[in-house]
């Protein structure tokens, strides 16, 4: 009898791979000299049958040995690499081992750096699982999910390591989603893969190619309110600012989205679009139908749980059309290595009581683009530029109210109006955003003209609205920048509190300014924003702030002069 023991040795776990297939197929061709042996002399077919299959499953192991050398040689060239490079070198049990994933491209085009490695150190080697390839046009790429072992290390700003998951305002778009590393644990059940990185599982098949899971959102805000000189001001309340939940998936190049909310004791639909995506002149690019998020500035095309702070600034805020934050109709988006162009043509929103009126619909153009200009390992530069043109359909008066703290006090406000009703407006911005390390740094500014209907042959004014804010993870992430469509996402956390870790930290600071005074019946304000950011892991977070308000009225329940103060709190998840 033959008794075989295989060990990597603790040298090298392919190799002890190896030489446990090569003793099984020796194990495996001795059995079956002495099978054979047997026959001949008693003649018996069942042990003849017997050899022979054994035979087949010796070919067999030698096939898949050969399988698994070419997939590690395919998915593990850096580890070969710091094996033979270390080679005589004294080595610590416990010692980090730093491993370099491979280069990820999106099968439909690549972004800017998509093609630099994501790096982590672990303490274990990091397992690629490779996964067989959709093509669209002449693309060819692998997806793979990374298996971390915390604490990671910081990747390039503007790159897909940077950041967890996608813009929580767009749709999970084949090749730029699943370019995004996943945050480690994955079941298989039933030939589907439940991907655990985002707090509930996403399913997937093991080709990458259909995917579906549930979302949502659930934003738990406290503020308390002081020192204004009008005491209706002062409010302290408890807000559910969002509470969402939805589904969304993708079946190759189709992808969507759909979502309701339950805040403010009332049930609307949010995101309820589909988006095709495709290759155009080598380029990337998006078909949307829908009703959608509108991309508007910087801060104003991040969602409400992606914001540094509790609300977004006053150019998103102020520089508005009519319609809101939403609108139903069409996008088109284009993508380049270090820019993207988008353009949407909306109404109203799906919640708008048009749906019962015989009344038309606000239409809405809408334009915005961002070009990185540069980039380095450390840093990168962002410019960005955005305009829209609104034909407002008639009505009995205009008036907008800018909220100036977080949102548990609509009553600190900047109140435009009531006038004679908007005929139409043109508006238009500006941004500026950089990164350095893990710091980063943003302006953008934005005006509005606006033309109104009287009888006088129509009356205008205008807003002006800009934002100056910075900030810096303490803990060592990179700013958490989505380079594909120049906005904010999630961030990655370098060490997780479930892992033991201190999870992200992020200090930063915001001043705003609106002059309103040219429209009838406008305001002028003034804020800034102190603001303390901590992410216990990648989806949920713990936010801080305080908000020092300046405020003049011609209109409203607190006509005149002035200043306020909020401290405001957020519990934070997105799943």
């Amino acid at each position: 009898m033959t008794s075989i023991v295989c060990s990597p040795n603790g040298e090298n776990v392919r190799r002890g791979r190896y030489a446990c297939g090569v003793a099984l197929i020796a194990v495996a061709a001795s059995f079956c000299g002495e099978g054979e042996a047997r026959a001949a002399s008693s003649g018996n077919v069942d042990v003849q049958a017997l050899a022979e299959l054994v035979k087949a499953q010796a070919r067999q192991i030698h096939d898949l040995q050969a399988r698994l050398d070419l997939v590690e040689k395919r998915s593990t060239p850096a580890s070969a690499k710091s094996s033979s490079a270390s080679a005589g070198k004294p080595k610590t049990a416990y010692a980090a081992t730093t491993m370099v994933a491979p280069a990820v491209l999106p099968p439909v085009v690549a972004p800017p750096q998509a093609s630099s490695s994501v790096v982590a150190t672990v303490n274990q080697p990091v397992v690629n699982e490779a996964r067989p390839t959709f093509r669209i046009a002449n693309d060819s790429s692998n997806m793979f999910t990374t298996r971390h072992v915390y604490p990671l290390i910081a990747a390039p700003p503007g790159t897909y390591g940077a950041i967890s998951a996608m813009p929580s305002n767009s749709s999970p778009v084949y090749g730029v989603e699943s370019s995004i590393p996943s945050a480690a644990r994955t079941t298989t059940v039933g030939g589907l893969v439940l991907n655990w990185g985002k707090g509930l599982p996403e399913f997937t098949t093991p080709d990458g190619h259909y995917a579906f899971r549930v979302r949502g959102r659930v934003l738990a805000d406290y503020g308390a309110a002081f020192g204004s000189r009008f005491g209706g001001q002062n409010v302290s309340r408890t807000a559910l600012r969002a509470a969402r939940i939805g589904i969304e998936g993708r079946a190759r190049q189709l992808s969507w989205v759909f979502e309701t909310d339950f805040s403010g004791n009332q049930v609307q639909i949010v995101s309820a679009f589909a988006t095709w995506s495709d290759k155009m002149a080598g380029h990337l690019v998006e078909y949307t139908l829908g009703n959608k998020f509108n991309e508007r500035g910087f801060d104003g095309s991040t969602g409400s749980d992606q914001t540094v702070f509790l609300d977004r600034d006053l150019v998103a805020n102020a520089i508005l059309p009519v319609k809101g934050w939403y609108g139903l109709g069409g996008a088109y988006k284009i993508f380049g290595k270090s820019w993207h162009v988008a353009a949407q043509i909306t109404g109203d929103d799906v919640n708008s009581s048009n749906t019962t009126n015989n009344v038309r619909d606000d239409l809405t153009y809408e334009l915005r683009s961002h070009w990185i200009p540069w980039r380095s390992k450390d840093a990168l530069i962002h410019l960005g530029a955005w305009g829209f043109y609104e034909d407002v359909k008639p009505a009995a008066s205009f008036s907008q109210n800018v909220r100036l703290m977080a949102r548990t006090d609509d009553a600190f406000s900047a109140y435009l109006g009531p006038t004679v009703p908007l005929a139409n407006s043109l508006a238009g911005g500006l941004e500026l955003f950089g990164i350095w390390k893990n710091a980063w740094a943003l302006a953008e500014g934005g005006v509005r003209s606006m033309k109104f209907r009287d009888l006088s042959g129509g009356g205008r004014g205008t807003e002006k609205a800009a934002s100056a804010q910075t900030g810096i993870f303490l803990t060592g992430e990179t700013p958490n920048y989505f380079a594909h469509t120049g906005q904010w996402a999630t961030p990655r956390v370098l060490n997780p509190v479930p892992d033991g870790g201190v999870g992200a930290w992020e200090v930063a600071a915001r001043a705003d300014w609106l002059d309103a005074s040219d429209v009838p019946t406008g305001a002028r304000a003034w804020t800034v924003t102190l603001g303390v950011n901590w992410y216990l892991v990648n989806y949920a977070r713990l936010m801080l702030n305080y908000t020092h308000a300046h405020v003049s009225n011609k209109t409203g329940s607190y006509i005149g002069e002035t200043g306020g103060n909020m401290i405001g709190m957020r519990a934070g998840i997105t799943f």
